[in-house]
């Protein structure tokens, strides 16, 4: 006797997957993967960061964090649908790109919808412009990508912005902004229906697991530049010629942010983008180690390391290098903008280059005790904390504080980022690679 057959109406099957969990899976998709767990924890941590600074009541910081958790979301969300479209089998799989659609849209609304509550129950009506511009930045950045996954290189550039968002809201109005946000909503949602497979995600995927999410164009070899790269190695070793490229290339926009800033009497924070970035080149050395750990048994082999103990010491004295290259940027161009302002202030000079150097020194001896790419993403909390430190710092300046005490908060940190960089030489490797 044959099993009763089920009549299952086409309109039964419509409904049951509409009925279909939109979340199942959530989890697994955005918070195992490396890509978008990066993006999406340093969201969180804004996020989290600018709900303790609302209790405080600055609301400038508030703002900020904010911004930086609504970028970081919508990065996060541009990985997610850059790597729907480098699956192959995305469209056999039954109702996944739909399941993505809905949870990125709804990460975003969260996101977007919590920073307006803070905003209006500390009753910043400037601070709602703000925001709108940023999700109208972050929309346009996602809608590049879905046209080109290649925009995703420069996902960095949001980042670059966030700190004159302000500025830039001054010059656009709240209802232009919204017309923006609705447009790009359309165009996203139009896109997303027919959304192809595209060989170059699958690349994008990959370099970007490499490195960092960074893109800098490769220059050709030069003496100086080859002779600055001898004298970081092997700490520059994984992360290759990018390293050089960006300790080039951040002060020198920094210095033309910093005459412009000059020129059209705006306010910058030039200091503070300097001292970030100067934070997140130090994490991407680790970084990139972790990535290309395969590589480890080739350096080794290398001529002038005297075995594992050799390796060790080599990349240490590499990293102590890296930090006082580091420093003395951020010292060459505090100085140099003090001068051009006509405003020098030594306190604050030495307030950035302390925190600076303890930032730095944290970021690298905690990344020698990384073994996986989780856990150089969690090193990001020092880039996130250095930011708040130096934001609240310089908002205290502002409101005729001095930096005494700072100051010697500056000195533990700094004592402490040298204990954890000592500490750090001693777990870095540890039986990852053959002793000797």
């Amino acid at each position: 006797m044959s099993a009763p057959e089920l009549n299952i109406t086409p309109t039964a099957k419509m409904k049951g997957a509409r009925l279909m969990n939109p979340f199942k899976g959530m989890l697994r998709l955005w918070c195992f993967d490396v890509g978008s767990l990066s993006f999406l924890g340093t969201g969180l941590l804004g996020m989290v960061l600018g709900c303790i600074t609302a209790l405080q009541g600055k609301s400038d910081s508030v703002e900020l964090l904010f911004c930086m958790g609504i970028v970081s979301s919508s990065a996060a969300v541009a990985w997610q649908l850059i790597r729907l479209m480098a699956s192959e089998c995305a469209q056999l799989i039954p109702h996944y790109r739909r399941h993505i659609y809905i949870q990125s849209a709804v990460v975003l609304t969260s996101v977007f919808g919590i920073g307006v509550l803070i905003c209006l129950a500390l009753g910043s009506m400037s601070s709602l412009s703000t925001l709108v511009l940023v999700l109208v930045m972050s929309f346009a950045f996602i809608y590049l990508c879905l046209l080109s996954t290649q925009w995703f290189y420069a996902s960095f550039l949001l980042f670059v912005l966030v700190p004159f968002i302000s500025l830039i809201t001054a010059y656009i109005s709240l209802w232009l902004s919204a017309i923006a946000l609705v447009v790009l909503g359309a165009l996203i949602v139009r896109t997303c229906r027919a959304l192809p497979w595209r060989a170059e995600a699958r690349t994008v995927y990959l370099n970007g697991l490499e490195m960092g999410w960074f893109w800098l164009p490769n220059l050709q070899s030069m003496r100086i530049l080859s002779r600055f790269e001898r004298y970081l190695h092997p700490t520059n070793f994984f992360i290759g010629p990018m390293l050089t490229i960006l300790l080039l290339l951040i002060p020198a926009v920094c210095l033309v942010l910093g005459v412009l800033s000059h020129q059209f009497h705006q306010n910058f924070p030039v200091l503070l983008l300097l001292a970030q970035f100067s934070v997140i080149s130090c994490a991407l050395v680790h970084w990139s180690r972790v990535q290309r750990s395969r590589s480890t048994e080739t350096l080794l082999l290398m001529p002038g390391f005297d075995g594992r103990k050799g390796l060790i010491a080599a990349f240490c004295r590499g990293q102590q290098r890296l930090l006082n290259v580091v420093v003395g940027i951020m010292l060459a161009c505090s100085l140099l903008l003090g001068w051009l302002s006509g405003d020098l202030n030594m306190p604050l000079v030495g307030h950035l280059v302390l925190s600076t150097y303890w930032a730095c020194a944290l970021t690298l001896g905690f990344g020698c005790m990384c073994r996986r790419v989780l856990h150089v993403t969690l090193t990001m909390m020092v880039v996130a904390g250095h930011s708040l430190w130096v934001s609240i710092s310089l908002a205290s300046l502002r409101d005729g504080g001095n930096l005494g005490d700072w100051f010697i908060w500056d000195m533990l940190l700094m004592i402490l980022g040298i204990i954890v960089l000592f500490w750090g030489k001693k777990t870095l490797w540890k039986g990852d690679v053959i002793s000797g």
